[in-house]
């Protein structure tokens, strides 16, 4: 075990006190009860063209008691730690209102069993990012900045840093006791160019698990000049094509379609509402036999790595599909009880003030047989090649996306010609999925990103070069 000298002496969260306020709601009726507690010391800073806009220190804690009482939750979230034991009886209250409003042929709440475990795990950093003083950041945002302003058509540099270091805490009414921390760091870059009316922007992320050395030790330049040259070659890219087309996706937006189109449908809540293309397809043939796709919380580094999830439950990898197969359901306790299934460690939280949901962590499509991109562009006669990703849309219960690329090229006659602008991929995730014909060997991480399902959580997603037969482009 890895000890961290600056831990608080205390814990946030009294066992004793818990305990008893544990034995009573059981006394009660209570089936389970929970707390959660999460501090979360975090700093943002901004540069808008080589001036500080904001940089915002803070620290935060909140605790949240989650009881399960005839087959309903009840949840109280709070700032004030020591009031928090004295809110057991009405959040039971709230349980059993809950549970007589029920509707009709709803199941009741129940959670598959995990171990009881009594531990405390802390993932120590690469360079403490407490450790950093303000001027560290902003050399660290200077450095891109210097590199992507460096052209007269730059019309605005935008750069960010921000840091957390994270420690959770999990008391339960089965003896569950586990403390665990992590930090995350991340520097994000947006370049604007403007030509005449032209205007066109790029954005760059560097960041995940692991404190403030990743970032430091990195070519901070090349994060600008990358942002530079592909603004200034959006302003004169030609309009898209229209059509169905071959579509090579870089990593960048390999990893944004494996984690929107088929990452959500593989929430098991999304799952048990009817909200997900994915039900009853276990054990089923949903895409090509290359394709093999994993969400893995353990992949040290990624942005959204940790090693427990926020119900107790020790991170796994987890494979969703493989060789085209639908073989597991991101899930937690109450959904793994519902579908009968084992816990994979799928819960999180936004923060302590927040209940768990089934979120993904690193969402990543395994690597092929193809050398590297220019092997996967040989075959292609006319098609695109689409890079990054500006957002999208995505209906998990048809199964159908669509995403607008950061920036894309022309493919004519196996070779990258002209760039494009305003490119956008749609279609249907299944669909999509039975076409991939085509993986680069290499794959792993993209950029780091965040997901919104009611609540902001730090993700990983990528892949390899990725070749799909037939998309529609527009």
């Amino acid at each position: 075990m890895v000890m961290d000298a600056r831990q608080p002496a205390e814990r946030w969260l009294n066992a004793e006190r818990a305990s008893t306020m544990f034995d009573r709601l059981s006394g009660l009726g209570a089936t389970y009860v929970e707390l959660r507690a999460m501090s979360c010391d975090s700093n943002t800073v901004r540069l808008r063209d080589g001036s500080m806009d904001a940089a915002v220190p803070a620290q935060e804690v909140g605790v949240t008691l989650r009881v399960l009482a005839d087959g309903a939750w009840g949840v109280h979230s709070t700032t004030d730690l020591d009031s928090v034991y004295d809110q057991g009886v009405e959040t039971l209250r709230v349980a059993r209102a809950v549970a007589a409003r029920r509707p009709a042929g709803e199941p009741k709440v129940e959670l598959a069993e995990v171990p009881i475990v009594t531990d405390s795990i802390v993932w120590a950093p690469n360079g403490d990012v407490r450790d950093l003083d303000l001027d560290g950041r902003l050399d660290a945002m200077r450095a891109v900045e210097a590199e992507g302003k460096d052209d007269p058509l730059i019309a605005s540099v935008v750069t960010g840093w921000s840091d957390e270091h994270l420690r959770t805490e999990l008391l339960t009414s089965e003896g569950m006791d586990r403390a665990w921390s992590l930090q995350r760091a991340l520097l994000h870059c947006t370049v604007t160019a403007r030509d005449g009316d032209r205007v066109a922007s790029y954005r760059t992320r560097h960041g995940g698990e692991g404190g403030a050395d990743p970032i430091l030790s990195a070519d901070l330049g090349e994060l600008g000049r990358r942002g530079k040259e592909a603004a200034l070659r959006q302003l004169t890219a030609t309009a898209a094509p229209s059509g169905r087309f071959p579509l090579i996706a870089d990593p960048d937006l390999t990893g944004v379609y494996i984690h929107e189109a088929l990452g959500h449908p593989c929430e098991a809540d999304l799952v048990a509402a009817g909200d997900s293309c994915l039900e009853g397809r276990l054990g089923q043939k949903i895409g090509s036999g290359i394709v093999t796709v994993v969400d893995d919380p353990t992949l040290r580094g990624g942005y959204g790595a940790y090693p427990i999830d926020d119900e107790g439950v020790d991170a796994r990898e987890k494979v969703l599909i493989r060789n085209g197969v639908l073989t597991e359901y991101l899930n937690h306790r109450e959904t793994a009880g519902r579908f009968d299934l084992d816990p994979n460690a799928g819960a999180r939280a936004q923060d302590g003030l927040h209940h768990p949901l089934v979120r993904m962590s690193n969402t990543v499509i395994q690597g092929g047989s193809h050398r590297d991109l220019d092997d996967l562009v040989d075959d292609v006669e006319y098609g695109v090649y689409a890079c990054g990703t500006r957002g999208g849309q995505v209906d998990t219960g048809r199964g159908s996306f669509q995403f607008a690329a950061q920036e894309a090229w022309l493919i004519e006659g196996g070779e990258l010609t002209q760039p494009l602008r305003d490119v956008s991929v749609s279609g249907m995730t299944l669909e999509i999925l039975n076409d991939v014909d085509g993986l680069a060997r290499e794959g792993g991480l993209a950029s780091p990103g965040f997901c919104g399902k009611g609540q902001t959580v730090p993700v990983g997603d990528g892949g390899p070069f990725m070749r799909i037969s037939r998309a529609l482009v527009g």
